[in-house]
């Protein structure tokens, strides 16, 4: 069996920027609040509707 280790770590290094940028975004303060309440509805509902098609 043959692992594609350079997917794998272009998938780690996509979780480690997300991460880095979630954080930043948190602790920025209330400036970036509004767009992040926005943004999490906003894929919660996605994910949401996806679920109900099953």
């Amino acid at each position: 069996m043959r692992i594609n280790k350079k997917g794998q770590s272009t998938v780690e290094y996509l979780v480690l920027v997300a991460a880095v940028v979630a954080a930043i975004l948190v602790f920025a303060g209330s400036k970036f609040k509004p767009a992040l309440e926005s943004t999490w509805g906003s894929a919660t509902d996605k994910m949401k509707s996806s679920a109900a098609q099953f």
